[in-house]
């Protein structure tokens, strides 16, 4: 008996490997920052803090940014720049911003920053708002899954 759920999620990583691939080449690979960045800013550019404050993906501003992590981080005011560079870890996104989804199956694949989900305090990004419906399913499942592959890449 041919198991079709078992294909469909083969084929949708594969899809998510071939697409991260092609759009920025770190598929299967951590950039050689601990960070995904997008033209050289994580969250390409958006503010980290305001996904907790506000609920929502807000672009930062270049007048408000920091360095951290190796990374350039940007933050749409003062108050939430200062809130960062009082406790980075709380306000970083899980698995250096890299999707959780696919991190959960070992793999690395760039994200969407308005494709998020906020669990425990954490922040998570996937690849497209579609992945984010399919993480939102068995999320818990999946956040211990990437946690442990997430480790074997050398995150902490």
């Amino acid at each position: 008996m041919i198991n079709y759920h078992s294909i469909r999620k083969t084929l949708v990583v594969s899809l998510m490997i071939l697409a991260g691939y092609f759009m920025t080449g770190c598929a299967g690979r951590l950039q050689s920052k601990p960070v995904y960045q997008q033209s050289g800013l994580a969250l390409e550019g958006y503010d980290p803090v305001a996904y907790f404050l506000q609920g929502k993906a807000v672009v930062g501003d270049k007048q408000f940014a920091t360095h951290w992590n190796d990374t350039k981080w940007h933050f749409s005011n003062q108050k939430n720049l200062t809130l960062f560079q009082a406790n980075q870890e709380q306000y970083a996104p899980q698995y250096g911003g890299y999707c959780a989804y696919a991190m959960s199956y070992g793999l690395v694949v760039n994200s969407d920053p308005e494709a998020f989900y906020i669990e425990n305090e954490r922040l998570y990004l996937n690849y497209s708002k579609s992945v984010r419906k399919k993480w939102l399913r068995n999320y818990r499942q999946y956040i211990s899954e990437a946690n442990a592959n997430w480790l074997e890449f050398g995150g902490n």
